[in-house]
């Protein structure tokens, strides 16, 4: 009888579907009160400990609304952290309001071992896309936590409650940067109490997240706060961070919510949050000013965050350094993942008249280039590069979206930032992961390859409703003892026999660690598209954009010259350097169009 109630119960604890038998209570003491967490069953069967919606500072609302973080005042009784907290208030994809402006919450998962278990390294992860929203789905730390990591996992604000900006010590922006930061502190000055260490902290970010990590790695106030970096899939030199105006932006939110008066922001504080969300769509559908993080020299010296441009900081490197772990992963889907769908089920012409009259525009403001006087003929090129294919196939062309989104807006984003980085000291370790990610029916903008292998199974559960084959779990287990190490020691290969040992990315060698399922794979060919994609849009287009034609007149030098003979020549350069500028964009179209009648030969599957 003994025996059948023993393994009863360990049936109940292994089982997926019985939550209440898998979590038992655990309460800690922290400087802010007492906090009562979970402890759980992982489907390792490994323990882990979660602390879930734990407020890092008072919630940014009433007078503390458009403020800096406030400090938290703590809690006299139990502080039951056992559920998400919610959402930073935000527009979805489809214009619902969702979210909550009292959102200053973080989540912290750590391994559960027995006696003294302090001095464990952190990983504190920010993500989101374009500072405008975040994931629909909690994020869980806990499959990370049990490789023996406390992961720590904080909100921040986004859109105009995060990036209202006057420049001015009122409306000074960056506040969603500044509750980051806000969040670091916290982490710094409480994670001993979960079993982390404050001296071992390392900051990953994906996508706007990532920009988040790259601005803290360069603000004077964040110096020696955390020793290591990842970077995935996110750059902060972007033209659409660096080309962009939040002050114009600003100034016309409070025009369309009528608080024009001298005290805008009681103004401000007293419309609803829909209200306010509602100025921004409407003011979003006019306008291409985004809400980002600002550079604040408008500031006294003492109370600036981001006091230098990204790309003359990183050029400079005169800022505090840590290692860093940077890539880019290719999106195993996307938002508009079925706006394409619906576009592609109506043929080839609308799908083409999507791409010509909606994406290709849309990137092009992103980059700035419609203030060009060559908009039409960069206009051209990339139309020419991905809006359309031979016998018009709408599959190839389906393909072309998503290479379109993938190489303007994450990859040559990602390496004009790593440009910037030739005098930088400590080490840089620069990864690639190919499209391996499992198929999933989601449009989550989370859903990259890297991180569905980080964060699964569980995250995996969430977005593709499944568990990892046999392949992907090998995968998702190799790269997280990469990334260990790498938080561990600052180097994702140290004395490991189970992989090559892994280069640092140099100007010199600039090496990248390329991950694919099949290790026996060429990747010539992979390694040409990407030279090929980022000269395309971090030198090409950006020369053709600016470059000024020459009026239609007869230069100073050639109306009164003295030598004849010297006009001549200068006519003759002239045209020489023309002609050598045509060839070399002759030579970059035929290597495209080789490239395009490759890929008719590509098979290509897509699901409805």
């Amino acid at each position: 009888m003994f025996l059948v109630t023993l393994l009863t119960y360990v049936i109940v604890l292994k089982c997926g579907c019985c939550q209440k038998w898998q979590e038992r209570k655990l309460s800690l003491r922290i400087p802010q009160g007492l906090v009562e967490g979970l402890t759980l069953y992982t489907e390792s069967s490994k323990l882990v400990n979660s602390f879930l919606g734990i407020p890092y500072a008072a919630a940014p609302i009433g007078n503390n609304r458009f403020k800096p973080p406030q400090k938290h005042a703590g809690w006299n009784e139990t502080f039951k952290a056992i559920g998400y907290g919610p959402r930073c208030a935000q527009l979805t994809r489809k214009g619902e309001v969702v979210g909550n402006e009292d959102c200053l919450y973080l989540n912290i998962w750590s391994p559960s071992v027995s006696g003294n278990f302090a001095n464990i390294p952190v990983l504190m992860f920010f993500e989101g896309l374009d500072f405008y929203r975040n994931t629909e789905l909690p994020i869980s730390g806990q499959d990370l936590a049990v490789e023996g990591v406390v992961v720590v996992i904080a909100n921040y604000r986004l859109n105009i409650f995060g990036y209202f900006c006057l420049g001015t010590e009122e409306a000074r922006g960056n506040l969603g940067l500044l509750d980051q930061y806000f969040a670091i502190l916290w982490v710094k000055d409480n994670i001993k109490h979960f079993g982390g260490d404050p001296d071992k902290i390392t900051l990953f970010g994906h996508s706007s997240g990532a920009v988040s990590v790259a601005f803290h790695l360069i603000s004077p106030r964040t110096a020696g706060l955390f020793q290591r970096a990842i970077i995935s899939s996110g750059s902060a030199v972007s033209a659409w961070q660096t080309q962009n105006d939040p002050i114009e932006a600003s100034k016309e939110i409070l025009r369309l919510l009528t608080c024009n008066s001298f005290d805008y922001l009681r103004c401000l504080r007293s419309k609803t949050t829909e209200h306010v969300l509602r100025a921004l769509q409407e003011y979003s559908q006019l306008s291409d000013f985004l809400f980002l993080p600002v550079v604040d020299t408008f500031l006294a010296e003492n109370n600036r965050y981001l006091p230098n441009e990204p790309a003359k900081a990183f050029r400079e490197a005169t800022f505090f350094q840590v290692p860093i772990l940077t890539g880019i992963s290719k999106p195993i889907t996307h938002p508009q993942l079925y706006e394409w769908v619906d576009f592609a089920s109506q043929g080839y012409q609308q799908l083409q008249y999507y791409v010509e009259r909606s994406k290709i525009p849309e990137i092009l403001r992103l980059y700035k280039f419609t203030k060009g006087p060559n908009y039409d003929q960069v206009f051209d090129l990339v139309n020419w590069k991905y809006g359309s294919t031979s016998q018009d196939d709408v599959r190839l062309l389906f393909d072309q979206i998503r290479n379109l989104e993938f190489e303007s807006k994450i990859e040559a984003p990602h390496f004009l930032q790593l440009s910037y980085l030739n005098s930088y000291v400590q080490p840089i370790f620069v990864y690639s992961i190919n499209d391996v990610g499992p198929s999933l029916n989601t449009t989550d903008q989370l859903a990259a390859s890297d991180l569905i292998l980080l964060f699964g199974p569980s995250l995996l559960k969430h977005t593709g409703r499944r568990r990892f084959n046999s392949m992907e779990a090998r995968f998702s287990a190799q790269l997280k003892k990469i990334w260990i190490d790498f938080i561990y020691v600052g180097n994702p290969t140290p004395n490991n026999n189970r992989m090559k040992q892994w280069r640092k990315y140099t100007p010199v060698d600039q090496y990248i660690e390329n991950f694919d399922f099949n290790s026996s794979i060429d990747n010539s060919g992979e390694v040409k598209r990407r030279s090929l994609a980022i000269a395309f849009w971090n030198q090409l287009l950006p020369k053709m954009a600016s470059h000024v034609p020459a009026p239609n007149v007869i230069p100073k030098e050639l109306q009164k010259s003295p030598d004849p003979g010297a006009s001549l020549r200068h006519a003759l350069f002239t045209l020489v350097g023309l002609v050598i500028s045509l060839l070399i964009l002759l030579i970059v179209c035929i290597v495209l169009l080789k490239k395009k009648s490759m890929e008719r030969d590509n098979e290509f599957h897509l699901s409805y």
